[in-house]
């Protein structure tokens, strides 16, 4: 796919927009979390979660990149834009309160998957067309995914700019079948679910045929498979990028960081399935440590690289 090129006055090269999380992460529980049971976690972390972690991920790969993201006067909120001074992460698009915006997540973590209990305050306001304009990114990328006007209005605003839209899925109760889906996809330059996301949307079993199924409406989509990598189908294409040869430590933030990887190998590869590539590098790097603190730098890519597999 093409990526236009800089607009008039761009800052940066990609606008993410998307929440903080302040992640606990407690790992080596005996069972899955349950009513009535107390339970003892073997090893506990803290990190910047949700969009920070594909913030962090362009600030290593060195991705002009700018986050859309409000922060309050709270402990978490301080705790995190502390991380995001020390890791180098552009903040000329942080929004600062001055009241409290608090919004925490407690993982419970193992090898195969992932659960989380949330709270957040409020959610973050959307920019307007007029700040997309201002702002000029190459790639919008979008970390949640909704059918609201505001969204919408948005991404038009996108297309009328030239600029590329991105978009994860997040877990959202949508089908296919609900009323608006198959135009917002249809206004998205690119879709990226995990398989569980993509397979609850369609009503397939198989991920494959969950992929298909919404690719009739979106121009490409990438599915993100955890341990299998990605696949993805653009142009009428099917990619398959196997995951690397990692030892699973967290999967927390793993989805995040391949979104990073991803949109960075739209700006930098010849083709999709080199942006595909780099997107299964920065996730399966990520699942080695906490919250994806792991995540590569840029000159820490060619030791990764490999041809992609085609399906």
């Amino acid at each position: 796919m093409v990526v236009n090129g800089p607009g008039p006055g761009s800052r940066h090269d990609v606008m993410v927009v998307g929440e903080y999380y302040f992640d606990l992460i407690f790992r080596g529980l005996p069972e899955v979390p349950k009513i009535s049971a107390d339970l003892w976690a073997e090893e506990f972390e803290w990190v910047p979660g949700a969009a920070y972690s594909t913030a962090l991920a362009f600030a290593r790969l060195g991705t002009s990149a700018g986050w859309w993201c409000q922060f309050g006067n709270d402990i978490f909120s301080r705790m995190i834009l502390e991380e995001a001074r020390r890791e180098n992460i552009d903040d000329r698009l942080f929004i600062h309160l001055d009241r409290p915006l608090r919004r925490v997540s407690a993982a419970f973590s193992f090898v195969h998957d992932r659960g989380f209990i949330s709270y957040a305050e409020e959610p973050d306001p959307l920019p307007t067309p007029e700040d997309l304009a201002r702002i000029r990114p190459r790639i919008l990328l979008l970390q949640g995914f909704s059918l609201d006007a505001e969204r919408r209005r948005l991404i038009e605003a996108a297309r009328e700019l030239g600029i590329t839209v991105c978009s994860d899925c997040q877990h959202v109760d949508y089908r296919l079948s609900t009323p608006g889906m198959e135009e917002m996809l249809g206004l998205i330059d690119v879709f990226l679910p995990n398989a569980s996301e993509a397979k609850a949307l369609t009503g397939e079993e198989e991920v494959e045929r969950a992929l298909s199924s919404i690719a009739r409406f979106c121009p490409t989509v990438v599915v993100k498979c955890g341990a299998d990598g990605a696949i993805a189908f653009s142009k009428g294409r099917p990619t398959r990028v196997p995951a690397l040869a990692v030892e699973v430590f967290d999967t927390t933030g793993a989805g995040d960081c391949f979104n990073a990887g991803f949109v960075h190998g739209l700006l930098t590869e010849p083709d999709i399935g080199g942006a595909i590539e780099l997107g299964v590098i920065c996730g399966s790097l990520a699942v080695t440590g906490y919250g994806g603190r792991n995540l590569p730098f840029k000159e820490d890519l060619t030791k990764y690289r490999r041809r992609e597999a085609a399906i």
